[in-house]
């Protein structure tokens, strides 16, 4: 027997099947936790835990009116992303974020590498941390969807609610932002 489809456990879900919604929060549950915990870059937890829990409280609740037009995946992000705009706005956090994969070698983040390459692993690490949790809210977003969660721009765009362009902007803004604060030349 074939496992359902996202699209068709939402579906029953918007018609009431809470086991569909189990089905799909178990899915997606730990993708979620991991994007609300690097893009607040909070240690607390429960915190974490309690943002997850709306994300999956207002699928719920819009799971009637979800349009397949973007993947389940990708809508989840979005609540996601939306829920973590919120918080730092009315919460004012300033935790450092967890990112050492965030520069891994992509062409783009060669500089930024080359950058942080004199440094030991702890140190480049909490370096980098630091300077994306300095980064403007939508610049982190991108960093931790490109880096953490390997979304395509598209995804990211559908995610974000903007433009494939103008992801391309806030990614290479951030790069050049994480450069210039990791660049040993100006320190």
């Amino acid at each position: 027997m074939e496992k359902p489809t996202d699209n068709e456990l939402l579906s029953v879900s918007g018609r009431g099947d809470r086991d569909a919604f189990t089905l799909l929060v178990q899915r997606h549950h730990r993708a979620i936790i991991s994007f609300i915990h690097r893009f607040l870059a909070t240690a607390d937890r429960a915190t974490v835990e309690d943002l997850a829990q709306q994300v999956f409280l207002s699928a719920w609740k819009y799971a009637p009116s979800f349009q397949p037009r973007a993947k389940v995946q990708t809508w989840l992000f979005r609540i996601a992303t939306n829920a973590c705009l919120n918080y730092r706005r009315y919460e004012q956090t300033r935790s450092p974020i967890t990112a050492t994969a965030m520069l891994r070698a992509d062409e783009k983040d060669a500089e930024a590498l080359r950058a942080v390459t004199h440094l030991t692993s702890s140190e480049r690490a909490e370096q980098v941390r630091a300077a994306v949790a300095g980064l403007p809210a939508n610049q982190r977003a991108v960093i931790v969807l490109r880096y953490f969660h390997e979304f395509s721009y598209a995804e990211m765009a559908d995610i974000m609610a903007t433009s494939a362009s103008a992801v391309d902007s806030l990614l290479h803004r951030a790069r050049r932002a994480l450069y210039e604060k990791l660049d040993p030349a100006k320190k």
